[in-house]
């Protein structure tokens, strides 16, 4: 699979019994359908997930500039809650998965999550796929 953002073939991660798709160049992350449940499940924030689907605002159709590393169809934006400013995600509209770019991550379940023992489990794992995006858009190291 390549990476929806900078096209570089993605290498699996493995996190508890999750295999995420992630870029070792831009930092995204692909979460397969059903991946991004499964971790919120594993952090114990099983209700936090149900919460974040009923706020996902997706857009109107909008110009979509990446596509599936699944099917190739184009991404669909849509709004996820973030602490600050809005945060937009890529999701296939065929229910594939979703993209994360750099730091995306981290803003969305330090708004979804309610434990930071949780978000610091992930956090722990992932790493550098974890980082808050800095200021120039990329990962902090």
């Amino acid at each position: 699979m390549l990476c929806p953002q900078c096209r570089q073939p993605l290498v699996i991660i493995e996190y508890r019994d999750i295999e995420l798709d992630a870029c070792p160049d831009c930092h995204g992350l692909w979460f397969d359908a059903q991946e991004l449940q499964q971790m919120f499940e594993l952090a114990g924030a099983g209700a936090a997930y149900q919460k974040l689907e009923d706020q996902l605002d997706r857009f109107p159709r909008a110009q979509p500039r990446r596509r599936c590393p699944r099917c190739r169809n184009r991404l669909e934006p849509v709004r996820a809650p973030s602490a600050k400013d809005d945060l937009i995600l890529d999701e296939c509209p065929y229910e594939h998965g979703i993209w994360f770019d750099a730091g995306e991550l981290h803003a969305l379940l330090k708004a979804s999550l309610g434990s930071e023992q949780a978000l610091e489990e992930v956090r722990g794992y992932l790493g550098l796929f974890m980082a808050p995006a800095n200021s120039a858009g990329e990962a902090e190291q």
